[in-house]
């Protein structure tokens, strides 16, 4: 037996937005990453021999402070009270990456620093390829090569000539980060 019964109908208005039509507001990981970029190209640009066996020392100085700091905020705030040990956790890494540091600084500024510049180089490439494809500009695949020739030369290129590849690869690096801030303005 069917009953007869008054069905309600209710409307839904679902509105969809596109991705692209939203603005993400990214302005703190967009201002790290154009200040990351002018300090690494600065470090590159005056890097010496004794630039670089004493800029560890600052590192050094840097993490002790904060591990000093997380401490006094621990203690002073009585967050071992509400069991957030979170702050003690940081004063930790703070400390041992201050002692990582003192201990190996020379080697990580006078040996890594090329690898690691050579990585940001080849991360540099890949994105310029990506915008080639996409765009089509003939810069962007200069700057890929560029990139590239630079990365690879890093990585080779003898300890006499090492400074002077530093100093134009900072130059280089400090260009290319003021060229990609002139275009994230145009587009934002």
């Amino acid at each position: 037996m069917a009953k007869n019964k008054k069905e309600t109908v209710k409307e839904e208005t679902v509105k969809l937005e596109k991705l692209n039509d939203r603005k993400v507001n990214n302005t703190v990981s967009d201002s790290f990453y154009y200040i990351l970029g002018i300090v690494i190209s600065f470090v590159l640009i005056f890097a010496t021999q004794e630039f670089l066996s004493t800029i560890n020392y600052l590192f050094v100085v840097i993490f002790v402070v904060i591990a000093v700091v997380q401490i006094i905020n621990f203690i002073m705030d009585k967050e071992y009270k509400q069991r957030n040990y979170s702050g003690m956790i940081i004063c930790i890494m703070c400390i041992w990456m201050a002692m990582f540091i003192f201990k190996y600084g020379d080697f990580l500024f006078l040996e890594m620093l090329p690898v690691l510049v050579s990585l940001l180089l080849f991360i540099m490439a890949t994105s310029s390829f990506t915008k080639y494809f996409d765009y089509k500009l003939t810069g962007n695949l200069i700057i890929s090569i560029i990139s590239i020739i630079l990365g690879v030369m890093l990585l080779f290129v003898p300890k006499s000539i090492m400074y002077i590849l530093f100093k134009i690869t900072g130059f280089y690096i400090l260009i290319m980060i003021i060229l990609d801030f002139i275009d994230y303005k145009k587009k934002h």
